[in-house]
C-alpha cells in the first residue's frame, strides 16, 4: 500500500495578501484533481494537508503571535488564530465534499500537545482508522497547546514530519503558488530543479522567506522541514511545485517530475 501526503499550501488556496479570502476556483480545481487521481492510484492512501494561508497567518499577524516568541501565553490570540484556522478548514471541506471526496478533518488544536514546541502527544489511531475505510485525513497548520509556551503554531510542514514517523510516506507533494524554489528570489527567473544537502548552503541566500505575511518561516523553513523528514526517510520522494497550472496536482499524484525535488 503506498502513501502519498498532499499539502495545499496557503499562497494557492487563498489570496495571502487579502486577509480571509479563500481562492474558491483553485479549491475546487484541485478536489476534482484529487476526485481524478484517486480513480487512477488503485492500493494508495492519500492524506491531505493544507495550509492557513490569509485567514490564520493574518490572524497570527494581528494578534502579535511571533515564531518562538516566549513571552506570556495570549489565549485571545490563540483562539482566534484557531477559529481563522478552521474556518478556512471547513471551507476546503466543504468545497471537497461537494465534488464527492470522503474527507475527514483531523484538527491538530484538538488532539497534539507539545512542549517546548516538541510534540508530547498526537493520538494517530483515528488517522490511521479513517484511512482503513478509504476515507482522506485532513489536517492543517494549527494552534496548539504546548506546556511551556502556552500555544504554538504547526505548520502543515511540521505535521508531515511527525506523522512520517509513523505513516512511512512514499511520496510528499508541497503544491504551492511558486512552481518550484527559485534559484535567484526575489527576481525569480530560475528554478532549482534538485536542492540536497550538499548544495543547499549555495542556495540558501536566496531562498528567502514568503513575501507575504507568513508566521511559520516561509519556503526556507519548508525546505528545511522536508530535509529533516528525507533524513528520516531518506527513499522518500519529495517534491515542491505549483498547484496553479492545470492539471498539475494531477500530474503530480500521478508521478510526474514537477517543481523541485528534495534530495
Amino acid at each position: 500500500m503506498k502513501t502519498i501526503f498532499l499539502k495545499l499550501g496557503g499562497s494557492l488556496v487563498t489570496d495571502k495578501d487579502k486577509p480571509f479570502t479563500a481562492r474558491l476556483e483553485i479549491i475546487r480545481s484541485i478536489g476534482n484533481q484529487i476526485q481524478r487521481a484517486i480513480g487512477r492510484l488503485p492500493d494508495t492512501r492519500l492524506v491531505i494537508g493544507h495550509g492557513s494561508g490569509s485567514f490564520g497567518h493574518a490572524a497570527a499577524k494581528a494578534s502579535g503571535y511571533k515564531e518562538g516568541d516566549t513571552r506570556f501565553f495570549n489565549s485571545q490570540g490563540f483562539q482566534s488564530i484557531c477559529m481563522a484556522a478552521q474556518q478556512l478548514n471547513r471551507i476546503i471541506l466543504d468545497e471537497f465534499n461537494q465534488l464527492g471526496l470522503p474527507v475527514v478533518s483531523f484538527p491538530p488544536s484538538a488532539s497534539i500537545h507539545s512542549s517546548g514546541k516538541n510534540i508530547i502527544n498526537w493520538d494517530l489511531t483515528p488517522i490511521q482508522l479513517a484511512l482503513q475505510h478509504e476515507l482522506l485525513p485532513v489536517i492543517f497548520g494549527d494552534t496548539v497547546f504546548d506546556t511551556d509556551l502556552g500555544g504554538v503554531i504547526y505548520s502543515t510542514e511540521e505535521l508531515f514530519l511527525h506523522l512520517s514517523n509513523v505513516l512511512k510516506p512514499e511520496v510528499i507533494l508541497l503544491a504551492g503558488k511558486e512552481p518550484g524554489v527559485w534559484a535567484d528570489f526575489p527576481k525569480k527567473s530560475k528554478i532549482i530543479s534538485e536542492l540536497t544537502e550538499d548544495n543547499f548552503s549555495g542556495f540558501q541566500p536566496s531562498i528567502n522567506a514568503s513575501q507575504s505575511v507568513d508566521v511559520t518561516g516561509g519556503m526556507l523553513k519548508k525546505v528545511q522541514l522536508m530535509f529533516q523528514t528525507k533524513r528520516l526517510l531518506p527513499a522518500t520522494e519529495i517534491r515542491i511545485f505549483s498547484g496553479e497550472t492545470q492539471d498539475a496536482v494531477l500530474d503530480a499524484l500521478l508521478g510526474k517530475p514537477l517543481g523541485t525535488s528534495i534530495n
